[in-house]
């Protein structure tokens, strides 16, 4: 076990009192967050090996830190999970029989597999196959003056086929006539269910003390303010883009519609102005 997964289950350990101090069970939290009880068990107990892709766990840890109010070990989460390239962990290998046997020696005390009995019982498959073929076609069973194959030649490219003693006659033409109705109906049960909408929104999560200035279009700003270490600031985005001015970008986490787009400046040194729309794309303003 790595310092990286002790790291990650002590956080597990001080999430599960947090949770507890405020009177909440993990099904109360999937009801809040609706996050899958065995991703909510996988926090607490810091085992992330049947968890999503990487900005998907951040997105999960979060949510649940935010509804049991301990929105200040976030930034001790992602430090661990951002010290490794990926989360996932490969699954122990099953074991595999090969019935064919294997290339390595066979214990003292056992016979290697041999191929030449799998050999002979293909063999006498195939002379069972033949024996009985030959025997319906002997004993009349089996008539193969009847038995035909496609006819390619026709000119008028009618396929032909005739099985046993029946004709079976179908036209090219007449299948190229063969339509669909428009108004064929579809299940509705077969129809797709629609993907959750992503509702515009903008997250801003002070990394250490950063100073904030958050205003819609030309509007005086909403907020402006100092946000505090641990702190977030959440606003729903609609259609004037916000305009934020961020007095140190090394400080400051921003999610935008749902996507974490981490700190926005790891080496500004002076405060910077960003615009953020609601199709999620964003600028810098020089």
């Amino acid at each position: 076990m790595t310092e990286r997964d002790d790291a990650l289950k002590e956080l597990g350990r001080i999430v599960t009192e947090r949770r507890e101090s405020v009177g909440m069970t993990l099904e109360t939290v999937f009801e809040k967050t609706r996050i899958r009880p065995e991703y909510l068990h996988g926090i607490e107990d810091g085992d992330y090996t049947d968890f999503p892709e990487p900005v998907y766990v951040k997105g999960f840890i979060r949510t649940y830190l935010k509804v049991i109010k301990a929105e200040d070990l976030i930034e001790d989460f992602y430090a661990q999970l951002d010290s490794s390239a990926s989360i996932k962990r490969e699954a122990p290998a099953r074991n595999v029989v090969n019935v064919l046997g294997s290339s390595t020696s066979a214990p003292e005390g056992f016979k290697p597999v041999s191929h030449f009995w799998l050999f002979l019982v293909l063999i006498a498959a195939l002379a069972g196959t033949g024996a009985y073929v030959w025997y319906a076609i002997t004993s009349g069973e089996l008539d193969i003056k009847n038995l035909k194959f496609f006819n390619f030649n026709d000119k008028n490219a009618t396929i032909t086929q005739n099985i046993l003693s029946s004709d079976i006659e179908v036209s090219v033409t007449e299948i190229e006539d063969v339509t669909i109705s428009d108004e064929a109906e579809i299940s509705e049960d077969n129809e797709p269910e629609p993907e959750p909408e992503i509702k515009p929104s903008l997250e801003i999560h002070a990394v250490n003390d950063v100073w904030l200035s958050v205003a819609f279009g030309n509007t005086q700003p909403v907020f402006r303010r100092t946000l505090k270490r641990g702190e977030m600031m959440h606003w729903d985005l609609a259609d004037e883009p916000a305009r934020v001015v961020i007095g140190r970008p090394t400080a400051a986490q921003v999610i935008l519609n749902g996507k974490d787009l981490g700190v926005m400046n790891p080496r500004a040194k002076k405060s910077e102005t960003y615009i953020y729309n609601a199709d999620g794309t964003f600028r810098k303003i020089k």
